[in-house]
């Protein structure tokens, strides 16, 4: 039966089973996470990370689903290390820019910078989606809330910036929600403390 599928249609397969894979394996990865958290079992297992390989890493894991959008980073090497727990940092940040990304229209821009401010580092996330209106920014923490906005808001399981807000905040930092790109769609930032940094060896 294989040989009967032409090869490139057979890749095209592959890649789309892999892509649900990956995007199931989230899924399940935000609820574990999610029952953790809810039940205070959520262990930091923190180290001294780079903002740099956090970010190479959830852009990593979301090749895919980034694809069809036009990327574009600022995270300068320079910035200070962060003491965190890699994994979880990693996963909010892939919560975000997934949700970013599936409110963006195709072609959209899609920006992500890290920078420091008032002695945080933060991960910032716009995007040229429909935008988050003042009175609703509150509730997109909520677990299970959904916004029905734009024709491809509707795929979500809600529970993707309820999860950040649990990981971001067992480091002590926090999220804000703005306008966006030209006063367009939504600018997600993580913030986090930073510690003393370690001595050089």
């Amino acid at each position: 039966l294989g040989e009967a599928i032409p090869l490139e249609d057979r890749r095209e397969l592959l890649e789309g089973t892999r892509d649900e894979a990956e995007r199931l394996d989230r899924y399940i990865q935000n609820l574990l996470d999610m029952t953790r958290l809810g039940h205070g079992a959520l262990k930091l297992a923190r180290d001294w990370v780079s903002p740099g390989d956090i970010v190479g890493s959830a852009l990593g894991r979301l090749r895919a689903v980034l694809a069809p959008l036009q990327m574009s980073t600022d995270v300068p090497p320079e910035l200070p290390l962060l003491y965190v727990h890699a994994a979880l940092i990693e996963q909010a940040l892939v919560n975000v820019l997934e949700n970013a990304a599936r409110f963006s229209p195709p072609q959209g821009r899609l920006q992500l910078r890290a920078g420091v401010q008032d002695e945080q580092l933060f991960f910032a996330v716009a995007d040229e989606g429909p935008g988050i209106p003042e009175e609703e920014r509150a509730k997109i923490f909520d677990m299970f809330y959904t916004a029905a906005r734009g024709d491809r808001g509707g795929q979500g399981t809600g529970l993707g910036l309820a999860i950040c807000q649990g990981m971001v905040g067992a480091h002590g930092g926090h999220i804000s929600v703005a306008d966006s790109i030209d006063g367009r769609g939504t600018c997600i930032t993580l913030f986090l403390p930073l510690p003393t940094q370690p001595a050089l060896e």
